[in-house]
């Protein structure tokens, strides 16, 4: 009698035929529906015949991609897109998204075997932009079928390998020179600048040794405000500083105390419907600024009781000339650029589009229109220029958008306006401060409209980049695929290669 083998299971000596897991129609159409918008509406699933990986590596990594990026600065929605467009094609579907703030679970649900669900919890606080772009390469080379499981896991291991792209003493001086721009962009002048890079510089170490010692957050920027308002009320006591001087001084302070990151991305992600990520993020952000809120009258107050006052009262800021703004724009961007870690080789980029946003909003302030407005405005433009070159130069959009718009869009001059109020000791002066801080959700509504409305042209433009046209002596013009070096994947992606990119 012959021997029996059971359907399905493979025979001795032959080894198992390679499957291709199919998803549904209505799957595929949940998939383009959460990709519509996005640079990789068009991903397909892929059908070749071949050994398929498992849902449980596909989760797996997954999760690994999603906590890396958000842990790098990324918005929600540039999470779940990079998720869902590496999920869709792999052919992995169902699959459920949530975004709890502390956590991301993900759900994978077929109709023929038992729910899988796994749950990462995430460190979503700070940014580093290169291991973001790096991260934003390998689900570029996913998507367009230029990497494999094994050669993305171990790209993805690399990337977490990877040392800062900056030292900490670097991105710690660009830190107190941005801080010297903003004070002298809100007309603080050159000493004003000076005492913005000193007071900068100390409080980065004296908040690294409180914050090494496990103090929270909200008391460790509630103690740099008040610090920085004492010293700044003490300068004019002094007669080092004018009022204005000292005002700008503690304002580039306090601008730099803001998670200004967090609250663009916080605008991002309620306006992209991520309620969860929003609310976190707004939890964390209100301490920041209550601390901050607290803390400036706080140190004022000390020195009150000490007999030491000053009266600001009537002083008003005038604002550079546009080409002394634009001069610092520069100095700002290229700064914040080593603060946030970003490739050097967007440097030149997020320089010139910042240049062009900060005189975007100059142009527009100079018609009349309110800041809030206008910063908007700005940002629309920002977000468009970033979109499109995001895709050129195959990076993230945040590599570029984050860097321009600490350059030219902060708010320095209307918080320097609420700490006057503050020191005069206006019944207003904390919703003016308030209101200053509201500028930043502006440049996140802003960026956010300027990516939809560039998608398109940058979908385009990635799929142009991908191609090269060979002209040949017989006249070949056929577009052929270029594998694109990323710069950290030797053969296997297993070690970075030899010297970084730049």
């Amino acid at each position: 009698m012959a021997e029996q083998f059971l359907p399905g299971v493979p025979r001795p000596g032959h080894p198992p035929r390679p499957r291709v897991r199919n998803l549904a129609q209505h799957d595929i159409r949940d998939a383009r529906a959460r990709l519509r918008g996005t640079i990789y509406e068009d991903v397909t699933p892929d059908t070749r015949p071949r050994e398929q990986y498992s849902p449980v590596q596909i989760v797996d990594f997954c999760l690994d991609l999603a906590e890396v990026m958000l842990a790098s600065g990324a918005d929600t929605r540039s999470v779940e897109t990079a998720v869902v467009a590496v999920s869709t094609k792999w052919n992995l579907a169902p699959l459920d998204l949530d975004f709890s703030g502390s956590s991301v679970t993900i759900q994978y649900a077929p109709s023929d075997h038992p729910p899988l669900v796994k749950v990462r919890t995430v460190q979503s606080d700070g940014s580093d932009l290169d291991r973001l772009a790096r991260a934003n390469q390998i689900v570029d080379d996913l998507v367009h079928g230029e990497r494999d499981m094994t050669s993305a896991v171990s790209a993805l291991v690399a990337v977490l390998r990877l040392p800062s792209r900056w030292p900490s003493w670097l991105a710690d001086v660009g830190l107190s020179v941005l801080g010297t721009s903003i004070a002298m962009q809100a007309g603080g002048g050159w000493r004003a600048g000076v005492g913005a890079f000193v007071l900068m510089f100390g409080i980065i170490l004296s908040g690294r040794w409180l914050t090494g010692r496990g103090f929270p957050q909200f008391f460790v920027s509630g103690a740099q405000a008040a610090v920085a308002s004492a010293i700044g009320t003490l300068a004019i006591w002094a007669d080092v500083l004018t009022a204005t001087g000292a005002a700008t001084m503690v304002a580039a302070l306090v601008v730099l105390l803001l998670p200004h990151v967090s609250l663009v991305t916080w605008a991002q992600d309620a306006i992209s419907g991520f309620r969860a990520m929003a609310v976190a993020r707004a939890f964390y952000i209100v301490l920041v600024i209550a601390a901050i809120v607290v803390g400036v009258p706080a140190g004022i107050a000390v020195l009150h009781w000490l007999s030491i006052e000053v009266d600001p009262s009537g002083i008003v800021l005038r604002p550079l000339p546009l080409w002394a703004s634009l001069s610092l724009t520069v100095v700002s961007a290229a700064a914040n650029c080593f603060v946030q870690q970003a490739s050097a080789r967007v440097i030149p980029v997020a320089v010139v589009f910042s240049v062009a946003a900060g005189a975007f909003l100059w142009e527009l302030r100079h018609l009349g229109m309110p800041l809030l407005g206008a910063t908007f405005i700005a940002s629309v433009l920002l977000g468009v220029l970033s979109t499109i070159a995001a895709a050129r130069m195959r990076t993230a959009v945040a590599a570029i958008a984050v860097p321009a718009f600490c350059g030219a869009l902060l708010p320095g001059v209307a918080v320097s306006n609420a700490l006057l109020n503050f020191m005069s000791g206006s019944s207003g002066a904390a919703l003016d401060f308030v209101a200053a801080v509201s500028v930043a959700l502006g440049i996140g509504a802003g960026l956010v409209l300027g990516g939809l409305v560039a998608t398109p042209g940058a979908r385009r433009a990635l799929r142009r980049a991908r191609r090269v046209t060979v002209h040949s002596v017989h006249n070949d013009t056929t577009a052929i695929p270029v594998l694109r070096d990323t710069g950290y994947d030797p053969g296997n992606g297993s070690v970075p290669r030899g010297h970084r990119p730049r």
